[in-house]
């Protein structure tokens, strides 16, 4: 087929572009969009579970923050990566060209630069692992090829994005909400419903108005004449739930009745429909290339002279070179890509005792995938990420995908897991069902995967996701379950809720092996400790059956418990304030402690990481089992305040445990002083008081300054400097260190 000549042909650009690879795993993974009836939703995947927070600001933006948090970095106080990490937007009309980057303002935040400003929402997918932004399509955007529906159901075509109107001024929010209502139903009269549909959603986001009534009832008109019945009836169902002594109250119950028949009758949206194809003849190749140079010092004295040494480190000395490309192909109903990620660190620093500053290549993605869209099948072969299904992070292998129903599709995965610096290799195989949608907002997913070391099992687990999405409300969750072990691994439940008074409420409850439990656990282990590097020569010198070893993998792994619950409202035009307050607890047998340590530190020397002694000292604490640690956040997102178009973070943090209690402040700013430049700025304040007798204070500020020479091409540069005084009873020990990189950016 042409597809495979295509891509064929794209081979010999990746061959003169490919660098090698990663510092450590990156945060993001890819980006995609995806057009719906009304929009364009941009569907941005991690590598690893996010909880969305909030963003700023929350309408109309050429620049969006986004702000997040990671809990399986957070709960063992792992270090969120900081290298400069980016993704460009595919080819495509739907919406003006963006680029994301992370991190953003020293905070956990995802940057998105459109090209021009855009209208958008945000919402977390369904997934625990990604966002959506969701984009009104340009006018005069052709609509989607409809199903070719049953002959019970009529297929009503679908209309095109509509220009909503602004708020006029001097107007009222209950004026400006019966507008909306009066123009969607001049829209649906004149058999625009789409369009009628998209009006009355946003009418119905607003904060309570008197037209939230008419506008109910309305939505559910709309629906129900473009064919939409299950929706009609969820819309009809949360009228009579809101208003059971409205005016609509017959009007509604008739209708609903009218369009439960349909369902029965098998009009269910047409979910049995055939797909007609669309004609599609195109290839692209996008991505990007960067280079960051690196360099860090430290300094360490004693100001009161309590003690004489002096040390003076250099930290840090390297490139850091990244690619990100994908060339795409689709004819008709084919689609096919091919997908590289790539970096390499090259390390000018010699090696020592603390650090190997070694080169390092990581390849993040290589792969191929194929998909056929009227069979609905799925092929992708190659180093991939496994997010989901069971799978244990990046592997290589293969992943096949087909569905048997719309709403059924069943998974098969097999590979290697693509791990670095261990002289075994994990083999894993398994299966899943992705199930959904169901009743229009479930959806879920069920697992089995078995992994091996040789013939050593290291995981056997079962389990399963179920997700809840619906406009304004997510819920997450994920169940993984050793049956090896018959122990629980994972056990995860988040969500968001939007209130009609536009409060955001937002959740994490979540229970966890840290790292997840497997046989390779034992390794590093109080009893073996790290003498030996792959399972079978710890049973050879030990004469050690399975069964121990995996006791041992018990005693080396740390459980982590976090509860969580915030939430964020928009107090002013340019003012939003959020707030949460966190638990987390750590537990296990005393060798878990001692590995995690033990791994926290080989991971760092791998990677090249440097660590402070306070970043070592808290991880220690962390996984030492002292009890419950109590975390407050309250953070104040404003936009237009001391510059033009700028955006300010003030943030507040107080942390208290058994042994340790901090405070942080921290304040960042980031405006345009003229077009093409960005300035960024940040001040972070720390306090933390340590047991036993411990007292530090951290001063760390930040600048940050980005050019854009053209279209396609940006240069940036950043210096930090950190101080740390700390006085204990060896007397008063201060830190000074450095850091600042200087780089650019091309996109492709």
């Amino acid at each position: 087929m042409n597809i495979f000549k295509n891509l064929t042909s794209t081979l010999i650009l990746f061959c003169l572009l490919s660098p090698a690879v990663a510092f450590a795993d990156p945060i993001l993974d890819k980006v995609d969009i995806v057009q719906t009836k009304t929009e364009a939703d941009i569907h941005i995947e991690f590598k690893t579970q996010i909880r969305y927070i909030r963003h700023a600001p929350t309408n109309v933006a050429s620049r969006v923050q986004i702000f997040l948090e990671f809990p399986e970095y957070k709960n063992l106080g792992f270090t969120v990566p900081t290298k400069r990490e980016f993704l460009s937007s595919p080819p495509t009309n739907l919406v003006p060209e963006f680029t994301i980057n992370f991190p953003d303002q020293k905070t956990n935040t995802i940057a998105i630069r459109f090209k021009k400003p855009v209208k958008f929402r945000i919402t977390p997918d369904s997934s625990g692992r990604g966002l959506i932004i969701h984009v009104p399509l340009p006018k005069g955007t052709p609509p989607l090829t409809e199903d070719v529906a049953a002959p019970e159901v009529a297929t009503v075509e679908g209309g095109q994005s509509v220009d909503v109107p602004g708020i006029p001024e001097g107007m009222t929010l209950d004026s400006y909400a019966e507008k909306l209502v009066v123009d969607s139903r001049a829209l649906v009269d004149s058999g625009e419903y789409a369009k009628a549909i998209e009006l009355l959603n946003i009418a119905l986001n607003l904060p309570f108005n008197k037209a939230g009534e008419g506008a109910q009832e309305l939505i559910g008109i709309a629906r129900e004449k473009n064919s939409e019945f299950a929706k009609a009836k969820a819309e009809y169902a949360l009228y009579l739930k809101l208003y059971p002594e409205g005016s609509g109250v017959a009007r509604v119950r008739k209708q609903l009745a009218i369009v439960d028949a349909a369902l029965k009758a098998g009009g269910a949206d047409n979910k049995h429909a055939k797909k007609a194809i669309r004609e599609i003849h195109e290839t692209t190749v996008y991505g990007s290339w960067d280079q960051y140079y690196y360099d860090a010092h430290t300094r360490t004295y004693n100001p009161d002279g309590s003690k004489v040494s002096k040390t003076k480190s250099h930290d840090q000395s390297s490139l850091v070179s990244s690619i990100n490309l994908t060339a795409r192909t689709r004819q008709n109903e084919y689609d096919g890509k091919i997908v590289f990620r790539n970096r390499q660190t090259m390390d000018y620093l010699s090696p020592t005792a603390s650090n190997r500053h070694a080169n390092r290549d990581r390849t993040d993605a290589a792969y191929v995938e194929f998909e056929d869209k009227a069979v609905d099948y799925m092929i992708r072969v190659g180093r991939q990420n496994g997010n989901s299904g069971g799978v244990l992070g990046r592997f290589d292998g293969a992943w096949l995908r087909y569905g048997f129903t719309p709403q059924y599709k069943i998974n098969v995965a097999a590979g290697t897991l693509a791990e670095y610096s261990v002289d075994y290799r994990r083999q894993f195989y398994g299966i899943n069902l992705d199930i959904g949608p169901l009743s229009e907002n479930w959806s879920g997913n069920v697992f089995f995967v078995n992994q091996t070391v040789k013939d050593i099992t290291d995981r056997r687990a079962v389990g399963g996701e179920v997700h809840y999405f619906d406009n304004g409300r997510s819920i997450s969750s994920l169940l993984d379950y050793d049956t090896l072990y018959k122990r629980v691994n994972t056990a995860m439940a988040q969500g968001n809720w939007q209130t009609e008074s536009g409060i955001n409420y937002n959740f994490l409850v979540d229970y966890r092996n840290s790292p997840i439990l497997t046989t390779v656990n034992a390794l590093t282990g109080s009893t073996l400790a790290g003498k030996y590097s792959t399972l079978s020569r710890a049973k050879r010198a030990t004469g050690w059956t399975d069964a121990m070893l995996q006791d041992e993998a018990v005693r080396s792994t740390l459980k982590t418990e976090t509860a969580l619950f915030g939430a964020t409202k928009q107090i002013t035009t340019r003012w939003q304030l959020g707030g949460d307050v966190q638990v987390n607890r750590t537990s296990g047998q005393p060798g878990a402690s001692a590995a995690a340590i033990a791994l926290f530190e080989k991971q760092a020397l791998e990677n090249g990481i440097v660590l402070s002694d306070l970043e070592i000292e808290n991880f220690k604490r962390s996984v030492a089992g002292s009890g419950n640690t109590w975390t407050y956040h309250i953070q104040g997102v404003g936009t237009d305040t001391l510059f033009k178009d700028d955006t300010s973070v003030i943030s507040a943090t107080f942390t208290s445990g058994k042994t340790s209690r901090s405070q942080s402040i921290l304040f960042s700013n980031g405006f345009a002083p003229a077009e093409k430049w960005r300035i960024d700025s940040t001040l972070q304040l720390l306090r933390q008081d340590s047991d036993p007798n411990t007292l530090t204070y951290l001063i760390s500020p930040t600048m940050r300054a980005s050019y854009r020479l053209r279209e396609k091409a940006t240069v940036e540069a950043e210096i930090r400097f950190d101080v740390d005084n700390t006085h204990s009873n060896e007397g008063h020990t201060r830190t000074v260190r450095d850091a600042a990189f200087v780089g650019y950016r091309i996109d492709i």
